[in-house]
């Protein structure tokens, strides 16, 4: 930089023209400048960062928030079909699927046009899986087969705990009877229904 600066002092002595320093410093950039820009694409990759490398957190959340959706629409289609549905879970398969809980009370055609994809089933990924689901009124806890939970005309379901895990981490899935809702928590934990 300082020889550059030296050959166009020179130039500018050799040809008569006078030299206008400030031209001279305005012509990179400043330690403010270069210093300011070093520190916000620090900032975004702090903030950028954590979320790419965590595509393993964000991936059970969605399953957890997927499967809280399909019991709100499976409840609410049994209330207004009035015909009990089922969630099966296969936990060698790592699955689950609507069906209905009494075979003839409904078409089959109006059934899978109900239910949709829920009537094929959703697969979990690779890194997210069941690592088992639980009927705590009837003391039932599955962690390798299947499983189904019931959900009735009147709007109630049974209760029931899934446990849905990544290699790092887990989320605890339950039925709240009082919201009449699935539930989601960070964490591998048992919620207490009275028993």
């Amino acid at each position: 930089m300082l020889r550059s600066f030296d050959l166009f002092i020179g130039n500018a002595r050799e040809s008569g023209e006078r030299v206008n320093y400030r031209d001279v410093q305005r012509s990179g950039f400043t330690l403010l400048e270069v210093t300011l820009v070093l520190l916000l694409l620090s900032v975004v990759l702090v903030v950028a960062l954590p979320r790419f490398r965590d595509r393993d957190r964000a991936e059970l959340l969605a399953h957890a928030h997927r499967l809280e959706l399909t019991f709100r629409y499976l409840r609410n289609q049994a209330i207004l079909s009035g015909v009990a549905y089922r969630l099966h879970f296969d936990l060698d398969q790592q699955r689950y699927w609507a069906a209905l809980d009494e075979a003839g009370t409904m078409d089959l055609a109006q059934f899978v046009s109900e239910v949709g994809t829920l009537a094929r089933g959703v697969r979990l990924g690779e890194t997210v899986l069941i690592a088992d689901v639980s009927l705590p009124l009837q003391g039932i806890k599955v962690a390798q087969g299947s499983i189904f939970t019931v959900f009735y005309p009147d709007g109630s379901i049974e209760p029931v705990v899934i446990h849905l895990v990544t290699h790092r981490e887990a989320h605890t899935m339950w039925f709240d009877p009082r919201a009449q809702r699935l539930r989601g928590k960070s964490g591998y934990w048992e919620p207490s229904y009275g028993t």
